[in-house]
């Protein structure tokens, strides 16, 4: 539940929305983080409040972690096949160091990418950090008065079992659409930008 001193102060006495929703938040997962504090990113403004961390669920990267897991067994298999007695145990060492390395390679790319691939809901806009690699990321903002529509969307059993889904914000005209996928609580997270849009277009944002 998100303490009243993570409240910034401009919003302590209103009575909007969304502020009730995320300080009513029963439950603190780390794929959603209400009001943090020391979040800093490019275009900031100074007076602009952070009021929500959103990541994907680490459900989306289940996968590579098994991967991740399956590598270093692979030598062990390879034991147990027919092969030439000249093969030596260095060869095996060898291919198990390799596995090591490479296994360890995906799962801190992993977390890097679970970590750095965030959206950031603030009082004036929405701010979304995709990371491919150290070599390549995307930066993508959209302003509360340009967005027209929200929705979300939940598909499949992961989906239910999780309380998972897919949000879409649409904006005007040919401006960006952002799409977030695997977002828990995606009802609660829509109804804080659908507040924040409807505040920010009645000028009260």
């Amino acid at each position: 539940m998100a303490q009243k001193t993570n409240v910034p102060k401009k919003f302590r006495d209103k009575d909007f929305t969304f502020f009730r929703t995320l300080v009513d938040e029963k439950e603190k997962d780390k794929t959603l983080t209400p009001f943090p504090s020391n979040v800093e990113f490019s275009r900031k403004e100074q007076d602009e409040e952070v009021l929500l961390v959103v990541r994907r669920h680490w459900i989306a990267y289940i996968s590579h972690v098994l991967i991740a897991l399956i590598i270093p067994l692979i030598p062990f298999i390879l034991l147990f096949l027919p092969h030439n007695d000249s093969v030596g145990i260095t060869l095996y060492l060898g291919l198990f160091v390799t596995s090591l390395v490479l296994s360890t390679n995906i799962l801190v790319t992993t977390f890097l990418q679970w970590y750095y691939n965030v959206s950031i809901i603030t009082d004036k806009k929405i701010v979304t950090l995709t990371v491919a690699n150290v070599f390549h990321h995307n930066y993508t903002e959209i302003l509360w008065r340009k967005v027209q529509d929200i929705s979300h969307d939940s598909v499949g059993a992961l989906s239910s079992i999780f309380d998972l889904g897919t949000i879409y914000i649409d904006t005007a005209g040919a401006d960006i659409d952002l799409k977030l996928p695997l977002v828990q609580n995606p009802r609660d997270v829509q109804d804080v930008i659908d507040n924040l849009v409807e505040l920010t277009h009645n000028g009260k944002l």
